[in-house]
């Protein structure tokens, strides 16, 4: 009955730190996914539009990123600002705009988006650029260095 006993305490002991462990790696893939959407806006239900209007009114430069979910080009110019935007994230403000979201649909007519990537990127004084298309790390850190008045 003893090894019966220790078996069944053992059992008890694994499944207590089992679950302990599962509790841990929940609160920590929580804090990541958080921390996640708090960096790339997921959980912002503002339209760019709206946030666009308020960053120019207050003579911000601002970059918009309009895309696709399924866009390869889109993937090569998220990689560009990825490398890129770090550089400038405290002086540029990106917004996100996927143009199959129909929230964004005022904003993508307002600008004439015809095809996705396309970038939009307004100075402090609220002078428009419009590129169309892929673009390099390099080309996009000179586009940004203007844009931030030369400096990142």
């Amino acid at each position: 009955m003893t090894n019966d006993y220790k078996r069944v305490e053992n059992r008890r002991k694994l499944r207590s730190w089992l679950i302990v462990l599962g509790v841990i790696a929940l609160v920590a893939l929580i804090a990541v996914l958080k921390d996640a959407a708090r960096t790339r806006n997921w959980l912002n239900s503002e339209p760019a539009a709206a946030r666009l209007s308020e960053y120019r009114a207050a003579g911000k430069p601002v970059i918009v990123f309009f895309h696709s979910p399924d866009c390869s080009s889109c993937e090569q110019v998220q990689a560009s600002l990825d490398e890129v935007y770090p550089e400038f994230k405290d002086s540029v403000v990106l917004l996100d705009a996927d143009v199959t979201d129909m929230r964004e649909r005022a904003l993508v007519e307002q600008v004439g988006v015809q095809t996705a990537p396309t970038l939009l990127l307004v100075d402090a004084g609220g002078k428009e650029k419009v590129i169309v298309g892929e673009t390099s790390p390099q080309d996009l850190r000179t586009e940004l260095s203007a844009l931030a008045g030369g400096t990142p």
